[in-house]
């Protein structure tokens, strides 16, 4: 694998800092701490910038090792999508080879897609974590822990350009914003929007009025095209937290949350069974769950999870609620329960990328 240095330097720097700042694990860690010092590597693989980018990593890192007194030496490799890194842990899988990553970071439909081929590892997450991870956090039949909170189908806008603040996605179909808009190819939302019990049929009927009206297509990440005027508006919003970076660098930039479609939906964490260092892959996700790790998520990427009492997604989700937005959750169990979901994005996907 080919490794990012300032990633693999800060894992062999911070090594040292191990056994003095260790903390008392619960009687069930204590085995996987043992273990886990045993494997003494750990492989992470995921879409660059995910997870707070190289500095929350690092970051992270040295709080394992603190935390568990360890010396786990991270390699960590620039990723793919969340379906590809899927599709690579089950094609690694069903070959009798090692998972790329020891970890895999997913959405609920990733999560419940490829939980399907059983390449997951069941883990018991409130015994590992007492007090601090409870039933409700843990998904697909225990093989996927809730890790941070994300707020997808919002409309990021050019506060300066824009020929009004838009509060609805249907205001986007107004003829003011015709060839202004974009999208990006991967239909992101659509999922939820589509399903039986939200939009349904319209969710597509949306896609197709809103295509009509896109001036382009571009990455959730790629909003400094909507900073500097090429397009005026971006939607659907892949997680309503990455526009913040680009408005604290002075980017006239503003999000919304839709009225008319609030969502809520979750990134997991899980094990592989096929993964070489699998307790290794516990602390490390123990330590994103801890309340310090939890804030360096937030600090690094903006994000963590809302269900914790010092969230500061927490905050964020209930400024929106007081101006009386309505939120839906959307988890694993629902897109389980939404088997319409896989064909209407596929249809989602074409109707937004005019194919």
């Amino acid at each position: 694998m080919k490794t990012i240095s300032r990633i693999a330097v800060a894992a062999v720097l911070t090594a040292f800092a191990g056994t003095a700042c260790a903390a008392e694990p619960s009687p069930v860690m204590r085995s996987v701490v043992e273990a886990a010092k045993k494997e003494g590597k750990l492989d992470l693989s995921w879409g660059g910038g995910l997870m707070g980018g190289d500095a929350g990593l690092a970051e992270l890192i040295k709080l394992m090792n603190a935390t568990y007194g360890t010396a786990i030496a991270v390699r960590f490799t620039p990723g793919g999508s969340f379906p590809q890194m899927g599709a690579a842990v089950v094609t690694t899988f069903t070959a009798k080879q090692d998972s790329p990553t020891d970890v895999y970071l997913g959405t609920n439909q990733h999560i419940a897609t490829f939980s399907r081929s059983k390449v997951f590892a069941p883990i018991d997450w409130p015994a590992l974590l007492p007090g601090r991870v409870d039933a409700a956090m843990v998904e697909a039949e225990g093989t996927a822990v809730r890790i941070n909170t994300v707020i997808p189908g919002g409309i990021v806008y050019n506060a300066k350009l824009a020929p009004s603040a838009p509060t609805r996605l249907t205001d986007l179909l107004k003829p003011e914003w015709k060839g202004k808009i974009a999208s990006q190819p991967y239909a992101a939302t659509f999922d939820l929007l589509s399903a039986e019990g939200e939009w349904g049929e319209k969710g597509l009927q949306f896609a197709h009025d809103l295509s009509a009206q896109l001036g382009g297509l571009i990455r959730c990440n790629e909003l400094e095209r909507i900073a500097s005027g090429e397009f005026l508006a971006m939607a659907m919003d892949c997680t309503g937290r990455d526009w913040l970076s680009a408005q604290r660098k002075g980017a006239p930039i503003a999000f919304v949350v839709p009225a008319d479609f609030a969502a809520v939906r979750y990134y997991y964490l899980s094990v592989p069974l096929n993964a070489a260092h699998p307790n290794a892959a516990k602390l490390f996700i123990a330590t994103l769950l801890s309340p310090e790790g939890q804030r360096i998520l937030f600090r690094t990427a903006d994000v963590d999870l809302h269900t914790f009492p010092e969230s500061g997604m927490k905050a964020v989700i209930a400024e929106f609620e007081a101006k009386g937005i309505k939120f839906r959750e959307f988890t694993v169990g629902w897109w389980n329960a939404h088997p319409e979901t896989d064909e209407r994005t596929r249809e989602a996907v074409k109707i937004i990328s005019r194919k």
